[in-house]
């Protein structure tokens, strides 16, 4: 079928228009309906309608990593910061929490992997990426769960009013820069140097887990009378939790961890 783009005329032979003798254009059958030419699937017109639903999408994630990483470069330098934030920083919180867990995994995973690598021989194959990672970001996870909740249920004790959002965007606040701790041990792993790796991650470990729950519950109910009891009191919670909890749990996580590294470390 030959149609005319410029009065749309239809026949079936011929290079010009027998209507206006404009130069005739091939369309199929099927791309006509009820007289009209419709552009078939995949044209440049649905490639642009495409285009510009995509568009907005990418500057909202661009924007989104800007706002986050001025947020989290403002509380590496100031970590007091953290109990400024409410509630439209709630996500903010739970991304730092994931990528604690996360880049807390990949640190121990470039470190296994680069010394394995290095034996040569059997060794020479990579470690499993998610048989390896997904147990590691489950354990800190749990942990965190453990830790927060603890934090979290003195703080209910304490009579504190403020909202679960708010609290999370908080103490996900306060988590920042031991989540910056777990970035250099991270480097650490890639360049194999077992110090950098284990002594930023024992150290953002030990705080995040243990002193940053108490200091936390302190500033929070800092007017409260029992205030240290409280906070002392979240360390007992934790570690009651952390064993009622460890055999059911967190024992199996940390075994299959083990047997992977049997031959790392």
């Amino acid at each position: 079928m030959l149609v005319c783009p410029k009065c749309n005329n239809h026949q079936e032979s011929g290079k010009f228009c027998g209507v206006c003798g404009e130069a005739v254009q091939p369309v199929a059958r099927e791309a006509i309906v009820n007289g009209t030419i419709q552009e078939p699937v995949g044209s440049s017109g649905s490639a642009q309608a495409a285009t510009m639903e995509v568009q907005p999408t990418v500057a909202a994630i661009k924007s989104g990593v800007s706002q986050y990483w001025s947020y989290f470069l403002s509380l590496v330098k100031n970590p007091t910061r953290a109990f400024q934030s409410n509630e439209d920083h709630f996500a903010n919180g739970l991304i730092t929490l994931a990528l604690y867990a996360v880049i807390y995994s990949l640190s121990i995973y470039f470190l296994a992997n680069s010394i394995m690598r290095s034996f040569g021989g059997f060794f020479s194959e990579s470690i499993p990426f998610f048989a390896l990672n997904s147990r590691i970001v489950l354990a800190v996870i749990l942990s965190f769960a453990i830790t927060f909740g603890s934090a979290y249920a003195m703080m209910k004790i304490g009579k504190n009013q403020e909202s679960f959002k708010t609290i999370i965007a908080q103490y996900g606040s306060i988590i920042v820069p031991f989540t910056a701790l777990n970035v250099i041990a991270m480097l650490g792993g890639i360049i194999s140097s077992i110090q950098l790796t284990f002594i930023p991650l024992i150290a953002s470990v030990i705080f995040a887990f243990l002193f940053i729950p108490v200091i936390f519950v302190y500033e929070k109910l800092k007017n409260h009378q029992q205030k240290v009891y409280l906070s002392l009191a979240t360390i007992v919670f934790i570690f009651i939790i952390s064993y009622v909890l460890g055999d059911v749990l967190l024992s199996n996580l940390l075994n299959d961890i083990e047997n992977i590294l049997y031959y790392v470390l």
